[in-house]
């Protein structure tokens, strides 16, 4: 029934798709190099997603030099929205931003056929790529085997490029280097998310003969993923200091290092205080801050406290950005 409905959704939506190509020559064509949104889903008080503070941010982050967004991540509270909401979000979101932009999907499901069927249907409506993590449920029978075959057939399923996103506090799963360079081989895995400052550099050099990329998974620490040869970053950060991001990712391009060095220790701490401290709820109130529209958090995840909004707020003063 579930993925009945994908599909009556996905086909209700294919008027106003974006028609993709097959997947290997979208796959050659998709590029990771820059800085991307994984954008916060703002709810109203009965629970539904907010369209207009969605709309009103777009007016906003469109006005930052982005590589791309990300639908229905960890920061969107991705686990919290139905399958029907994430294509929805999808094409709707698919109107807000310019062609030049890269939509990505989550995609996440805990069965192979789920994540397949929900992954070919955001790609009907807009998505240009999917970030998948690993299925966890059950993540103690898993094997190295059973997790290169999920993403396998994902890869073969899905018109659009697969991202794997290595989500290890999530997800309970460490995928190792070896299998996400066996996983790098095939045509339409074009990249991973990760947060290990070793494993990414590892993983750069195990896969420098591939057209593979490789993408932070935290501002924090993104010019030292650039340094060991990172293509850019999905982080949550964006969604609120996405302008700086952006200048420190352009100098790293040119080689200007040490400013970018200036601009990388900024934003350490409140990087590390919104995605370590305080989670989706205190990126929120770092957007109302900032004169972005936050919107409330879904039940069961609980609002911020006052005396956390005022250490977001005394850090983005200590640190210029406020």
């Amino acid at each position: 029934m579930r993925g009945l409905k994908i599909q009556l959704l996905s086909n209700a939506l294919k008027p106003a798709l974006r028609r993709h190509s097959s997947s290997s020559s979208v796959a050659t064509n998709f590029d990771l190099d820059g800085v991307f949104v994984p954008i916060p889903t703002p709810y109203r008080a009965n629970g539904n997603v907010d369209y207009g503070a969605l709309a009103y941010n777009f007016e906003r982050w469109e006005k930052i030099p982005f590589r791309g967004y990300c639908v229905g991540g960890s920061n969107g509270e991705g686990p919290y929205l139905k399958a029907e909401e994430k294509l929805e979000m999808v094409s709707k979101i698919r109107s807000m931003i310019g062609k030049d932009k890269l939509l990505i999907a989550g995609t996440t499901c805990e069965s192979t056929k789920l994540t397949c069927d929900l992954s070919k249907a955001a790609a009907e409506v807009g998505a240009d790529g999917v970030l998948v993590m690993s299925p966890f449920y059950f993540k103690t029978r898993m094997t190295e085997n059973s997790l290169y075959d999920h993403f396998v057939s994902v890869a073969d399923s899905c018109p659009a490029p697969v991202i794997v996103y290595n989500m290890v506090p999530v997800t309970g799963i460490d995928l190792s280097v070896d299998v996400l360079k066996k996983m790098s081989l095939h045509p339409n895995i074009v990249g991973v998310k990760d947060k290990d400052m070793g494993k990414l550099a590892a993983l750069v050099t195990e896969t420098q003969d591939q057209k593979f990329q490789i993408v932070a998974g935290s501002a924090s620490y993104l010019l030292a993923a650039m340094l060991v040869g990172c293509s850019g970053g999905i982080n949550g950060l964006a969604a609120v200091l996405g302008e700086p991001l952006c200048k420190m990712h352009k100098l790293a391009v040119a080689g200007q290092w040490q400013e970018a060095l200036e601009l990388q220790r900024k934003l350490v701490n409140i990087d590390l205080l919104l995605m370590q401290e305080c989670g989706p709820a205190g990126l929120k109130a770092a957007m109302e801050l900032l004169g972005y529209k936050g919107g409330l958090c879904r039940s069961p995840l609980p609002p911020i406290s006052d005396e956390k909004v005022a250490k977001i707020k005394r850090t983005l003063k200590k640190d210029g950005f406020l």
